[in-house]
């Protein structure tokens, strides 16, 4: 989208669709319509998204204000009184422009924030505020709009992509460790590997935000069950063709939100962050009020994931958590802890009581163990950051499943993680040696003698140890959705997963077959392969 000027002296210019004032201020004294306070909890949002999350209704605030803006026809007057305020209302008003008038629309405003930013950026800390002009989402919605087209990889794979109603809204579900539903699916949608002609396709991607309607829009396990059992009876039109073996489902949680998978899927493959899934019998959400029936009712599924067809993939960390995670590391020799964990248990989540047996609770133990960060979570999302960011091994327990999005937090910290989950499913497995860059220890036997190991590494095997964290460095591109370094990124993992795949699929030439005999010479056949058609 360009800056279009209306002769030489103009004092108007076009940004998208909308016409704006060349003589932008930012003294944000407030107009008629958006006073001098909305400008003021505009910057405190947009400096306070940068040390933490910030609630809700802040954001709806926001939204809200520039959604009068809008409807008032006032944007160039309060662009031209605050036009990096107004850039802050759109970038925070977006998911909701996404929910309320759909993507085509969300797209249309965020090319205005890209227009005002390139525009009025170099006013960005005059009198005396600097604006960031960041959300912790807001990086990734260029790839997110379409707006970011995307290689194959020189993988050969084609793909073709189903739409379906529980995967439209990619920039409200983009945000949290179950986002990995939202980005695979946008980067086959807006990639070279993506096909609309299904005779060219390897595979059907069924895209669905589970995780996302199941929080957001509280859908329960039966209501998922009805929309995925009539979406692949009714909508996946080309299931039956190979028997669903060339169709994918990704779970970006400890569970397969289709609780009948079994009947209706069981032979398509899965991208899953967990490679032991979780079953419950008789209720629909994990939460502190069904904490006590989790053990009675709910267990691991151990043959739920099928190696030879099933891929574990990682969890999703936001961009603007792996940017701030890379800026705090400190350099392996300048780290002053030996080892880190900052979390909850089942002191603090009952459901961790039943979920991962005491191993939460044995690291606490540690606490006050010199050279050893121990403890509960940091008030600011960036102290946490700043503190693994200086030590040498990070703890990554298990959580209510055996994977832990941990995991791949400390690795973009430049720590050195310490696996205590004893079933855990590791991503891209296959090709990635694990034990080049992280530890593992058995989740019982966790306490002094693990601190003591970790306390001789650093002491015994300085040089092994120092080979460990630039192997965390070279490796953690792996798991960064956002990279964009063409030899590693987890959508390259999948690609090459997606290749073996293809290539040791058998495949068939159609419903129904004849014998071929040899076409007389002069017919429409032949003359068509003489002059190759």
């Amino acid at each position: 989208m360009g800056l279009r000027y209306y002769g030489a002296a103009a004092t108007w210019i076009r940004i998208g669709t909308f016409v704006v004032s060349t003589r932008a201020h930012t003294e944000c004294r407030g107009t008629e319509l958006v006073g001098q306070d909305v400008w003021t909890v505009a910057r405190e949002v947009d400096k306070a998204l940068q040390q933490t999350h910030v609630p809700r209704e802040f954001g709806l605030e926001l939204s809200n204000a520039f959604f009068a803006l809008e409807r008032s026809g006032a944007l160039p007057g309060a662009v031209e009184d605050c036009a990096l305020g107004v850039a802050v209302l759109i970038l925070n008003a977006l998911p909701q422009a996404e929910i309320r008038f759909g993507t085509a629309k969300a797209k249309e405003y965020f090319l205005l924030f890209e227009g005002l930013r390139q525009k009025y950026g170099h006013l960005w800390s005059v009198a005396g505020f600097a604006w960031n002009l960041r959300t912790h989402q807001s990086d990734s919605y260029p790839l997110l709009l379409g707006l970011k087209p995307q290689g194959c990889y020189d993988s050969g794979v084609k793909v073709y992509v189903y739409d379906t109603i529980f995967a439209s809204r990619p920039l409200e579900c983009s945000q949290g460790m179950f986002a990995s539903e939202v980005f695979v699916h946008q980067y086959l949608l807006h990639s070279s590997c993506r096909t609309e002609n299904p005779a060219e396709a390897d595979f059907f991607f069924v895209p669905v935000y589970a995780a996302c309607v199941m929080t957001k829009d509280r859908k329960t396990a039966e209501d998922m069950d009805i929309f995925y059992s009539h979406l692949v009876k009714e909508q996946l039109t080309y299931f039956e063709d190979q028997g669903g073996i060339d169709h994918i489902f990704l779970w970006s949680s400890e569970t397969y939100d289709f609780p009948s998978w079994q009947d209706y899927i069981p032979d398509s493959l899965f991208l899953s962050v967990e490679a032991r899934p979780i079953e419950c019998t008789d209720f629909d959400f994990f939460s502190e009020e069904t904490a006590d029936n989790f053990g009675a009712h709910c267990k691991h599924c151990y043959w739920c994931f099928t190696p030879w067809k099933d891929y574990v993939i990682p969890g999703f960390v936001e961009k603007w958590s792996v940017d701030k995670l890379r800026a705090l590391e400190k350099p392996h020799e300048q780290r002053s802890y030996t080892a880190c964990y900052h979390g909850a248990d089942s002191d603090a989540l009952a459901i961790y009581k039943y979920a991962n047996t005491t191993v939460r609770n044995d690291l606490q133990t540690l606490r006050g163990r010199p050279g050893f960060s121990i403890g509960y979570r940091f008030v600011r999302i960036t102290e946490y950051f700043d503190r693994i960011g200086d030590c040498h091994f990070c703890f990554a327990p298990k959580g209510l499943g055996f994977w832990s999005n941990r995991l791949y937090e400390v690795m973009f910290a430049g720590c050195i993680p310490v696996i205590l989950s004893d079933h855990i499913g590791l991503p891209f497995d296959d090709f990635l040696d694990w034990s080049s860059f992280s530890l593992k220890w058995p989740m019982d036997e966790v306490g002094p003698a693990l601190a003591e190991h970790l306390e001789g590494l650093l002491e015994f095997q300085r040089p092994a140890v120092e080979a460990m964290h630039r192997a965390v460095l070279r490796n953690r591109c792996w798991f960064d959705y956002n990279s964009e370094d063409p030899d590693c990124s987890p959508y390259l993992g999948i690609l090459r997963y997606l290749r073996k795949k293809k290539e040791a699929m058998p495949r068939s030439q159609g419903r129904t077959w004849d014998i071929v005999t040899p076409p007389i010479r002069g017919t429409p056949r032949a003359v068509a392969e003489r002059e190759g058609g």
